[in-house]
């Protein structure tokens, strides 16, 4: 063996023995954070702990707080990474939109229910209710994180009323209103989800129809 080969192998023990390599840090931090966003579906968040979803994801609690200074945090974190595909999902139709804003409405209500209703991410929205009155904090992070998930569909009133298309004149609330109208309120979380895609095209004709009564310029 060279002095090469000899360097190589202290290193890789040294990295074995001491912080993880970028690749490794990363495989962690994944497994702790899909070990946590299931103990808080399944347990509850009082009753889930850091030491914990180390145990549950094999690694060190030191691990996790290095990056997280509490369980809140860490919430916040699990809360960020359910909604974020949402997002991703909402500006992925905007930025390749090419039909008419009716067809654009249709599809961001369908996609703001299928997001939403996404079974973990409902799991996620009922734990907060339930939890809000202990927990205020935790209603605080999710709502902060659904008006993340909003941000592209506000981006595209904003744009439809700058052109003359709509008439919506505060974006954000109307973003707001269009993604209640989505979910449908109460009954989002006591019932069953929307049965299929056939019964998904009703409901966002229905509210498609509804608002653009309001928002078509001239018009009503």
């Amino acid at each position: 063996m060279d002095h090469n080969d000899n360097e190589s192998t202290e290193t890789t023990k040294r990295r074995s023995r001491g912080r993880p390599s970028p690749e490794q840090a990363a495989a962690l931090r994944e497994s702790f954070l899909a070990a946590a966003l299931e103990s808080f579906l399944e347990n509850g968040y009082s009753a889930t702990s850091i030491e914990a979803v180390a145990r549950e994801a094999g690694v060190a609690k030191i691990t996790i707080y290095r990056q997280f200074d509490n369980k809140e945090a860490l919430f916040r974190e699990v809360a960020h990474r359910a909604v974020a595909n949402a997002r991703e999902t909402m500006q992925n139709l905007l930025v390749h939109r090419d039909s008419d804003d009716r067809q654009t409405l249709l599809d961001l209500v369908d996609r703001l229910y299928l997001s939403a209703s996404e079974p973990k991410t409902l799991a996620l929205m009922r734990l907060v209710i339930a939890e809000a009155t202990r927990f205020p904090e935790l209603a605080k992070a999710l709502y902060v994180e659904n008006s993340y998930v909003l941000a592209p569909v506000i981006e595209y009133l904003t744009e439809a009323h700058r052109a003359g298309r709509l008439h919506v004149p505060l974006p954000e609330m109307a973003a707001i209103q269009l993604s209640n109208l989505a979910f449908g309120g109460v009954r989002f979380f006591i019932s069953r989800p929307l049965a299929g895609p056939e019964e998904r095209r009703v409901w966002a004709e229905g509210i498609v129809d509804l608002v653009l009564h309001g928002w078509t310029p001239g018009r009503g």
